[in-house]
């Protein structure tokens, strides 16, 4: 098991870097891109052309418009130097396979014979994800995300899970990467019995993005 935290300390400092050179950051919505089934990019803003709503539907990637399961978003983000000089970078972001309950610890105990039972009242959920690092304005610096740092669940009832006790991985979603690459991994937590839930990806200083997992 594993306590929230001190697991990748270049993360951290990466982190503070940032924060010096930007400041506070909201949580707004990241702008989103979600690739169809033919390869083609639906933009966060486009609504269906189907309906005919007086009112916008919420941003793509938001809580209450999730990015649909096992569809892949590619969000847009930065990368910094030690000079705080801002590089915009693409990654692509897919949850390939979610197990939860009885089959979700006996995955887990395969993984790790040190990983324990969900309380009462709770279930092991295992999401399987992929990254890949698709576009960078720099060769230099690389990318960090990691399913601890990055990621918590989020209840249909509006609980975010605490995250105290997580599962131990293997392979753990956890990677450093280069433009070009692509990794893939899982993402272990403690949801409620029963209840739906979602994964919200969230940079250290600010903006997310929900996946539905069902």
């Amino acid at each position: 098991m594993k306590k929230k935290g001190k697991r990748i300390l270049g993360l951290l400092l990466t982190t503070l870097l940032t924060i010096m050179v930007l400041g506070a950051c909201g949580q707004d919505t990241k702008d989103i891109t979600v690739k169809d089934d033919a390869g083609k990019n639906e933009t966060a803003q486009k609504q269906d052309e189907t309906q005919k709503e007086e009112k916008a539907p919420s941003k793509l990637g938001s809580r209450t418009n999730p990015v649909p399961f096992q569809k892949t978003a590619t969000i847009d983000d930065e990368l910094y130097n030690d000079q705080g000089d801002a590089f915009p970078i693409k990654f692509d972001l897919t949850i390939e396979e979610v197990i939860r309950g009885d089959a979700a610890y006996q995955k887990l105990k395969a993984m790790n014979e040190f990983n324990e039972p969900a309380p009462q009242g709770y279930e092991w959920m295992l999401v399987k994800a992929k990254v890949k690092f698709v576009k960078s304005e720099t060769q230099d610096l690389s990318f960090n995300i990691d399913g601890i740092m990055n990621f918590e669940m989020v209840s249909e009832s509006g609980d975010i899970y605490s995250g105290d006790i997580y599962g131990t991985t293997e392979p753990a979603f956890s990677f450093e990467m280069y433009v070009g690459n692509e990794k893939e991994g899982y993402i272990a937590n403690l949801v409620k019995t029963g209840e739906k839930a979602q994964l919200r990806y969230e940079e250290m200083i600010g903006g997310q993005v929900f996946f539905n997992l069902q």
